[in-house]
């Protein structure tokens, strides 16, 4: 066993006019004195379980969870700089503007990683193998798809500066990437050890990022790896707990986090922020959850007041609850509805003020389920 107040970073080697830093291996069994870390954990622990308890009770919880994902996408592809809102990313590619449609595809790649990956964790573990698919689809079609997607570096890359001389921060040297990929690969498998999940998840967040492997989407891969590590072990119960708009709200926070690890080989420091992370998370996961089935269970009385048939506006809300901005033709092929239903709940709709049009034509009208979509957002 080894304790986390004892840990030490890691070593920089030479190269050229450049210093590039190896991090220590971590496949051991940490332990630790720090109380207010052990609290940290408790507190942690129980939002998950409320997170967990209250949203088992949820029914069809996947229709919301899939939309918890596409914001989740947004969150962290606008941490690596992306500059498309929520709303343009619900949105059809034909609707958004030129320049924007890399920005889009990015999060739509991002969202596609991410059900990847909760499918792939029922057929192989979280492994070099799982972590280089998941960059292909990350990087597919996008501006990073000539930095070789899929595949771990052969060459050096850098944090900050025009070239690693002037850089803030080097990863390893290509020589060194497999040994310690090998080494992170064995720690997030190894089931002997007692160290629990949630510090285990944190230190690996930690090491995947001093690693960098690959050319571009580092971050993005990183923050995927956490929700998939959670849900494999059993933290969270269905793929509903994502912290990217935790870290981009504290986005200096973290990057000083990490860097202090390496810097002053605190890693119980960086340990207690992830914790934090891990509580806010789980907190306002359950709370948005909360709001999405008030919201629920007010449209349902509402479908029963509308001057339509019930059952045509259920097929239309159970639509929007998928896809929240839609045109009028995309209703229609979901539902099979006839053009004379379609029109009188889409119109008793926008008179409730519960669908937008965004659009303001007459015709290929764009319809936005606001609320529905403001839940998340906020």
């Amino acid at each position: 066993m080894k304790k986390l107040e004892d840990y030490r970073s890691g070593n920089y080697v030479n190269v050229d006019d450049y210093k590039s830093f190896i991090p220590s291996e971590i496949n051991e069994d940490w332990v630790w004195n720090d109380s207010e870390l052990n609290t940290l954990l408790s507190k942690a622990s129980l939002e998950l379980g409320n997170l967990n308890g209250y949203a088992s009770q949820i029914p069809n919880i996947d229709i919301y969870i899939q939309m918890h994902v596409k914001v989740e996408a947004n969150k962290s592809s606008r941490i690596e700089g992306t500059r498309t809102t929520i709303d343009e990313d619900l949105s059809d590619v034909l609707d958004i503007n030129p320049e924007k449609r890399d920005d889009w595809q990015e999060v739509k790649n991002y969202v596609e990683a991410v059900n990847y990956g909760f499918k792939r964790i029922n057929e192989i573990p979280i492994s070099n193998r799982l972590i280089k698919e998941l960059h292909a689809i990350l990087l597919k079609n996008v501006r990073g798809e000539h930095k070789n997607p899929g595949e771990y570096r052969k060459s050096q890359n850098w944090i900050g500066g025009s070239r690693p001389g002037n850089a803030v921060y080097v990863p390893p040297i290509p020589s060194k990437l497999m040994e310690c990929l090998s080494d992170l690969e064995k720690f997030i498998n190894n089931n002997k050890i007692n160290t629990p999940d949630l510090i285990k998840i944190a230190i690996i967040h930690y090491q995947f990022e001093s690693i960098h492997p690959f050319l571009d989407g580092n971050g993005r891969t990183g923050r995927i790896i956490i929700p998939l590590y959670m849900m494999e072990r059993g933290l969270i119960n269905k793929p509903y707990f994502y912290i990217s708009d935790y870290i981009e709200k504290n986005k200096n926070a973290y990057y000083d986090f990490l860097s202090r690890v390496r810097t002053n080989n605190d890693m119980i420091s960086w340990i207690k922020f992830f914790l934090e992370c891990v509580i806010e998370t789980a907190k306002n996961a359950r709370i948005k959850f909360e709001s999405v089935v008030n919201f629920t269970n007010e449209m349902n009385e509402v479908i029963l007041k509308l001057p339509v048939k019930a059952e045509n506006a259920k097929k239309v809300i159970d639509v929007l609850y998928q896809e929240p901005i839609i045109n009028r033709k995309m209703i229609q092929q979901r539902t099979l509805l006839k053009d004379t239903a379609l029109k009188s709940v889409v119109n008793a709709l926008v008179k409730e003020g519960l669908l937008v049009e965004t659009t303001g034509f007459n015709r290929n009208q764009i319809f936005s389920f606001q609320k529905y979509i403001d839940l998340f957002k906020n």
